[in-house]
């Protein structure tokens, strides 16, 4: 990475892992001027995970999911929040280990489903109605 200030090459000198929004936090220093910034890096989702859905492949959209998520979360007074955090919630509960390259559709919603039925109940039930398929799984308990 290239420092924000004059353009010279930097090191890292510090570096940790953030679990709660799948981000790696690092320190950096310029090599040029010494200027000492952080940055955060995010894995790009839409080039390490693919989803299965009708047997196509598509890239994995996070931006959809929070789309569904917020319009479940939508009666909330802190629908874009929320909707953010259970994204976010849901994302870590897939990449956890031991993660695969390739996710079902389906594995998605339930995921999606059992962290907005822990978090709001109407928005989980809202949620269901739009998604008929977790209706006849063992979801609804």
């Amino acid at each position: 990475m290239v420092c924000v200030y004059c353009g010279g090459e930097t090191s890292v000198t510090n570096s940790r892992k953030q679990k709660r929004n799948n981000q790696v936090w690092r320190r950096r220093q310029c090599k040029a001027c010494h200027a000492v910034f952080t940055s955060h890096e995010v894995l790009n989702l839409s080039s390490a995970l693919m989803v299965v859905s009708g047997g196509s492949t598509k890239p994995f959209l996070s931006d959809m999911l929070f789309t569904e998520v917020l319009l479940a979360l939508q009666d909330r007074k802190d629908c874009y929040i929320a909707a953010r955090e259970v994204t976010s919630t849901v994302i870590g509960k897939l990449l956890k280990p031991p993660a695969e390259p390739v996710i079902e559709a389906k594995q998605i919603s339930q995921t999606a489903a059992k962290v907005l039925k822990r978090l709001d109940r109407r928005a989980w039930l809202r949620y269901l109605a739009e998604h008929p398929s977790l209706q006849q799984t063992g979801i609804r308990k």
